[in-house]
């Protein structure tokens, strides 16, 4: 076996690190490679809450007093009372058409807060307590000792 040289280790070890180094250099610098993909969804339904309350004691003029709502969220979704108030649509229960009349001119007599925007569960199929007060404003006379029922809106956003 013939015996190498310094000038014959030299280049062979100069070829050596020229093709380690190309060959490390290619590893690290390799292609990029990109993907996409899909996905079918299904957006939820909406439905409206529905609610029920009841007045902690008898109304007249200028009384604020504790109404406790139940309220039942059919979403798949929780929701948020975003209104700090509810809305009085009309006023039915009363056989009283002086009562009834003044009423419906005024449906501001009602005033109606939900403290803290509640937040109703998802597929709360029983009623979720809600604890609000409502303050009476300048009820008719004639409504006195009368059964009144009050129609009202209230609205929420989803909540994730």
């Amino acid at each position: 076996m013939r015996k190498l040289s310094k000038r014959s280790t030299a280049v062979i070890a100069g070829v050596a690190v020229v093709a380690i180094g190309g060959g490390a250099a290619w590893a690290a610098n390799g292609w990029n490679i990109g993907g996409s993909g899909s996905a079918d969804a299904e957006a939820a339904t909406i439905t409206d809450l529905t609610a029920t309350s009841t007045l902690a004691g008898k109304i007249y003029p200028g009384v604020t007093t504790k109404v406790n709502s139940g309220v039942i969220n059919l979403n798949d979704f929780p929701v948020q009372l975003t209104a700090s108030s509810a809305a009085v649509t009309s006023f039915d229960g009363t056989a009283d058409p002086t009562c009834k009349s003044a009423l419906a001119a005024n449906p501001g007599i009602f005033t109606t807060t939900f403290p803290d925007s509640p937040t109703i569960p998802a597929k709360a199929t029983s009623a979720v307590p809600i604890e609000s007060t409502v303050t009476i404003g300048d009820l008719p006379q004639a409504c006195a000792g009368k059964a009144i029922k009050i129609n009202y809106t209230f609205q929420g956003v989803s909540k994730a």
